[in-house]
């Protein structure tokens, strides 16, 4: 199986434009779809709680993982890219309502939007952020014109922002009010997420791993998977 997504993934980061593919066998995309992008680099207990957090929000029927083969702000390390589908594929077994499982070439929000509606046209879909990723999003030095795609972006998409880290919900809240954001502040949805798993990260799950010890950032499922496939150093078959 690893060796199959692999060579699609393969596929969807050598794409000539934006693309996206789906690795679950769930019910077919409708309504409302809760999209939260990452390197899950491996998934942990917060961004269950974010995929959680998206689910709760009014209109939201579904939510979906995306992992991205590129990534703005960071290489490529840790686990294979493979291996984090299979992660996610893992974790939304083992989650009551299951979890759909997506791969997108594309790095920024906007962009995955756009091979989103192209690939899934029968849906809508909403993006789940961190504060960190939100800041990203209005960083200028990421767009040539921000402010025209940014205006597309908002017109069709909500954004679900909440606090990650140290950074607290009045910090995200704040953001929302400076005026690069606010003029979207419409589709900005402000969630807090409990202190507990906003403050877990992959950071901390692989460095646990690497001394053989069960990563407690990771939900079991996730834990089984790294430990069976041997990554980020711990125990088991590669």
């Amino acid at each position: 199986m690893i060796a199959e997504i692999a060579v699609r993934l393969a596929t969807v980061h050598d794409s000539p434009g934006w693309t996206v593919t789906r690795f679950d066998q769930g019910a077919p995309f409708e309504g409302r779809v809760a999209v939260l992008s990452s390197a899950f680099n491996p998934p942990t207990h917060a961004h269950v709680s974010l995929l959680e957090l998206g689910a709760a929000v009014d209109g939201i029927t579904g939510v979906a993982a995306m992992l991205t083969t590129n990534n703005v702000d960071k290489s490529l390390f840790g686990a294979p890219l493979s291996h984090r589908v299979g992660m996610l594929l893992a974790l939304g077994e083992a989650e009551p309502g299951g979890v759909a499982v997506l791969a997108s070439n594309a790095a920024r929000f906007v962009d995955q939007a756009e091979a989103l509606r192209i690939s899934y046209p029968q849906a809508s879909f909403d993006f789940i952020a961190g504060f960190d990723t939100l800041v990203r999003i209005f960083d200028p030095r990421y767009y040539e014109d921000m402010d025209t795609v940014l205006d597309r972006f908002f017109a069709r998409h909500r954004l679900i922002a909440t606090n990650r880290g140290q950074d607290t919900i009045s910090a995200v809240a704040a953001f929302v009010a400076t005026p690069a954001a606010s003029r979207y502040a419409g589709n900005i949805i402000v969630r807090e997420l409990d202190d507990h798993p906003a403050s877990l990260s992959s950071t901390q799950a692989r460095e646990h791993a690497g001394r053989g010890v069960t990563p407690s950032a990771v939900p079991p499922a996730v834990a089984e998977y790294i430990a069976r496939h041997g990554l980020y150093g711990m125990g088991g078959k590669a």
